[in-house]
């Protein structure tokens, strides 16, 4: 049996994987206001309806990196009758 090479750029095999739970409390810790703290949770919620919608994973994961980016700020929202996200 071959293994691919550790030291492959892109070994066949590879690939990270967490669970949404994990994914919820790491992104709660590293929230940069207390105000995007409490738009976690509805954060992941919106990642789990773009999985179970068919999103690519590498679409999936760009979704995860924009929301660790966006919740990590901490640059006050403007809270102005429209949602956080939009």
């Amino acid at each position: 049996m071959t293994r691919p090479s550790t030291n492959s750029p892109h070994p066949a095999s590879a690939f990270f994987i967490a669970s949404w739970q994990s994914l919820e409390e790491g992104l709660t810790l590293m929230a940069g206001t207390p105000e995007r703290g409490r738009l976690v949770a509805e954060t992941v919620s919106a990642l789990r309806k773009a999985q179970a919608a068919g999103d690519p994973p590498g679409k999936l994961l760009l979704r995860v990196l924009a929301a660790t980016a966006f919740l990590a700020d901490d640059t006050p929202l403007r809270m102005e009758g429209v949602g956080a996200m939009t």
